[in-house]
C-alpha cells in the first residue's frame, strides 16, 4: 500500500472516529438547553418495541410518549440509529418497558439514552424557563 494512500485512509478513518466520538459526547452529560439547541423534536416515552434491521444495520425502538418537552406532540414514535453508532457510544439498546429520552434533530437524526426522573425534571425546569415562542440565539426554537 502506498504511504499517501495509506495516510489518507488513516484520515478518513479518524474522521469517521472523531465524528462518532463527538455525537457519543453529546450524548452525555449534557445539560438540558443543548438538547433543546440540537432538537427539534425532544420527548420522553416507554420502549414499547425494539428491532434490529441487520440489512440496513440499524437499531430500531418503538417508544409511547409520555411527555414532549419540544416539538408536536405525538402517541408514538419509531427512532432508528446505526448500530455502529450506539456500539461505538457504548449505549445498549433499551429493553421493553424501559424510559428513554428521544431527540430528533431537523435533518431527521436520531438519539435516545436512558432517561432517569432526575433529569426529566431537569428538562421539565429548563423548558419552564422558556417564555412562549422564545428562541435561543442560534436555535430554531
Amino acid at each position: 500500500m502506498k504511504p499517501a494512500f495509506r495516510y489518507l485512509l488513516v484520515v478518513a478513518i479518524s474522521q469517521l472516529a472523531m465524528g462518532w466520538a463527538q455525537a457519543c459526547l453529546f450524548t452525555r452529560n449534557v445539560q438540558p438547553e443543548r438538547w433543546y439547541d440540537w432538537a427539534s423534536a425532544l420527548f420522553s416515552g416507554e420502549v414499547t418495541k425494539v428491532e434490529h434491521d441487520r440489512q440496513k444495520s440499524l437499531d430500531i425502538i418503538t417508544v409511547r410518549v409520555v411527555e414532549t418537552f419540544k416539538g408536536p406532540a405525538g402517541d408514538i414514535a419509531t427512532v432508528q440509529i446505526p448500530t455502529r453508532l450506539r456500539t461505538a457510544c457504548g449505549l445498549d439498546l433499551p429493553a421493553v418497558g424501559a424510559q428513554v429520552l428521544v431527540a430528533l434533530d431537523p435533518g431527521n437524526d436520531s438519539a435516545w439514552v436512558p432517561l432517569k426522573a432526575s433529569y426529566a425534571e431537569l428538562l421539565r425546569e429548563y423548558k419552564s424557563k422558556l417564555q412562549p415562542g422564545e428562541k435561543r440565539p442560534g436555535t430554531t426554537h
